[in-house]
């Protein structure tokens, strides 16, 4: 999937977090020029920061998606997309901290998520 296209998919789900990769995307040329120390970035610098931010933003933005449709636990959402149990916790942890996810319940000893719906 390209660049473009990932961006559009997270605008889906996380528009806020998709502006924010937008406009750092729109600064790529005038970081490649340089500041007013004359620091400046490469291309694979700027890839290496881009680069896991977008798919960070990616794996959210999946995980939302897939909370629109069903309650899971860390481990179910881990097994459905094919991502590492300790990805999809930090990703949670880190939505619940910006209220786009919250604790449904539970099903056993693991915690139920949910997107949030204001």
């Amino acid at each position: 999937m390209e660049t473009t296209e990932k961006l559009e998919y997270i605008r889906n789900y996380d528009p806020a977090g998709a502006e924010k990769l937008k406009r750092l995307l729109d600064r790529k040329d005038a970081l490649k020029t340089g500041n007013v120390y004359g620091e400046r970035f490469t291309d694979r610098q700027f890839s290496l920061v881009f680069e896991p931010l977008l798919r960070m933003s990616f794996e959210k933005a999946r995980i939302l998606e897939a909370l629109l449709s069903w309650e899971e636990t860390i481990w179910g959402l881990s097994e459905r997309l094919g991502l590492k149990e300790d990805v999809v916790f930090r990703h949670l942890k880190d939505m619940m901290k910006g209220n786009l996810v919250e604790i449904a319940g539970h099903r056993e000893r693991d915690a139920l998520f949910r997107r949030k719906v204001d």
